[in-house]
């Protein structure tokens, strides 16, 4: 994951764990864990977000900016890590609740990126090489 598509996501979590009005200790504790994951516990901006509250407006604007630039894979991360960030203080709610389905609904209307695979191209060329390798070796007699 790109470090910008990280911090977007850790913008998103905080912006989520706002949605009640502040932040319980266990949101906290996994926020911070979080951000040691993806390295950016020193990001003076997310550390700001955590410190005022971040209005369910502006992360849905998040999400639609995340959602517009990543691929499946990204978006179950995102999911896994809003869900699992929501539950922290063993309680969600209703707003909590809307916005996941708010999250649900922005994924189905915003198509994912492909996952990056190699091509046939990409795959025949790595072969071609190697082949070519293999026979200048062989002609060197290495």
């Amino acid at each position: 994951m790109e470090a910008s598509h990280k911090k977007l996501l850790m913008q998103i979590a905080i912006g989520c764990a706002w949605l009640d009005g502040h932040l319980h200790q266990r949101e906290i504790d996994y926020l911070t864990k979080l951000l040691e994951h993806y390295h950016l516990e020193s990001d003076l901006q997310l550390r700001q977000f955590t410190a005022t509250p971040v209005s369910i407006s502006q992360t849905e604007r998040w999400m639609a900016e995340y959602l517009a630039d990543t691929t499946e894979t990204e978006r179950q991360e995102a999911l896994a890590a809003i869900a699992n960030l929501l539950i922290a203080d063993n309680f969600v709610s209703e707003s909590e609740h809307q916005l996941l389905d708010d999250f649900y609904a922005m994924m189905a209307a915003i198509p994912p990126h492909p996952e990056a695979t190699p091509t046939l191209v990409e795959i025949t060329g790595k072969f071609v090489r190697k082949l070519m390798q293999s026979l200048t070796n062989l002609v060197s007699g290495n």
